[in-house]
């Protein structure tokens, strides 16, 4: 499985004469930051005769293969670099080096650049050490990791595989699932997405939302982070259904999370049926407090990407993902340029329609959409549906404050008004 992010960053000291990026100095700082992430320099291999696999050092690594350098067509904007993005993440990583890229893309627009990461999940799944955006956006460079020898990697791989696969507890669930996802079948629960061709061309988009208001929402209305956003999104869907002419369906959505110190993904069914905002977000609050506060902890993204997406997929049957990560701290910057927008990507699981994420990284929320380009192919409209829906949760708490107010006022000129009648009246 494929994940990645997009960081958008203003060009600072990378900016040249010219007005281009200095890819050069970009290539040279990723290759001293690399050294934090132990599978950074390794290929997968076949060990057992195919049982097994491993990674071993890549005897031909090339930094230049990894780190590559792109330009959006002039006037560069935010929906170039999104089908950019969309283009990089349809293309399968090569199986024979190291499972990963870097795009530094230019002409984002005047003064900003574009780095588009993407790599495999087992970078920094189970064994791996280090997370390929967190080493980019760290201060100080990593200690370089020693890693051990391939026969000892080899056999904690079989180790995670046999556990995994002979655990009653997930043997158990699965049956469970399994089962449940027959019986819905056969009460006539289609797929609201439509069939899609299977391929792996993939639709890439993400909207920002205002911390402050995502905020206030939360207190005056209830629910965490991922509600708001949650109920936001069903506003979208309910809206792209419209936008199809069909019946807005309720849909099942994967949201995985880290309880307790382990993952794992309930399903919540998104009310994309009810036309009020706030009845959205009110359903979801109270499927979130059934299944769990989820922990709040500085996981590197791309690991908790991985781990949360893990967790997906070994859940039940649903029509999308959506993962919350936690908030990226400080002023984060990659070779002193600041760092403005980190939006992971997380494109959907083979059983999925669409992958969404929700991360916070300073006074902005970032809502990340990635869809079968096949099933989804407005992913566009369903980012504006769901950035309207976000504005009528921003207007109700508008609407909340004012009218106290305002019957405060009211109240008592309606008071003296009586009383001067009466008087008027003797």
């Amino acid at each position: 499985m494929q994940l990645g992010a997009v960081l958008v960053c203003d060009a600072g000291p990378l900016l040249l004469r010219h007005g281009g990026i200095d890819v050069e100095r970009l290539r040279t700082y990723t290759g001293m930051r690399i050294a934090a992430v132990s599978r950074a320099r390794e290929r997968r291999a076949e060990l057992a005769f195919g049982a097994l696999e491993a990674f071993v050092p890549d005897a031909r690594f090339e930094l230049e293969y990894h780190v590559r350098h792109a330009s959006l067509p002039r006037p560069g904007d935010d929906r170039a670099l999104k089908r950019l993005a969309a283009r990089i993440f349809s293309e399968p990583l090569d199986p024979a080096r190291p499972p990963w890229q870097l795009w530094v893309v230019e002409g984002v627009d005047a003064g900003r650049f574009a780095l588009v990461a993407v790599c495999d999940a087992a970078l920094v799944g189970p064994g791996s050490t280090g997370d390929l955006v967190q080493a980019l956006l760290a201060r100080e460079p990593g200690p370089a990791v020693a890693t051990p020898g391939w026969l000892a990697r080899a056999g904690a791989a079989l180790q995670r595989r046999a556990v995994a696969a002979l655990s009653p507890v997930r043997l158990a669930g699965r049956a469970m699932a399994g089962a449940l996802d027959l019986a819905e079948s056969a009460l006539g629960g289609g797929d609201a997405f439509g069939p899609g061709s299977g391929g792996a061309l993939r639709r890439v988009d993400w909207l920002e939302l205002d911390a402050a208001d995502v905020d206030a929402v939360r207190t005056r209305l209830g629910g965490s982070e991922r509600d708001v956003a949650l109920a936001a999104l069903s506003g979208g869907l309910r809206h792209l259904f419209e936008r199809r002419g069909a019946e807005a369906r309720v849909l099942r959505a994967l949201t995985p999370i880290c309880v307790g110190g382990r993952s794992a993904a309930p399903r919540v069914r998104l009310p994309t049926a009810i036309a009020d905002a706030r009845a959205r977000l009110v359903v979801l609050r109270g499927a979130s407090e059934r299944a769990g506060t989820p922990d709040t902890g500085a996981e590197p993204p791309l690991r908790a990407l991985a781990s949360l997406a893990a967790a997906a997929a070994d859940g039940r049957r649903a029509e999308l993902v959506a993962a919350a990560l936690p908030a990226l701290a400080g002023e984060p910057e990659v070779a002193g340029a600041p760092v403005r927008a980190v939006v992971p990507v997380l494109p959907p699981l083979p059983a999925q329609a669409l992958g969404v994420t929700v991360t916070r990284l300073g006074a902005r929320v970032f809502v990340g959409l990635a869809a079968d380009a096949s099933r989804v192919p407005e992913l566009s409209a369903l980012a504006d549906g769901t950035a309207s829906a976000f504005d009528e949760l921003r207007r109700i708490v508008a609407e909340a404050r004012v009218r106290p107010a305002a019957r405060r006022v009211a109240k008592p000129r309606r008071r003296r008004a009586t009383r001067s009648s009466e008087a008027e009246a003797q």
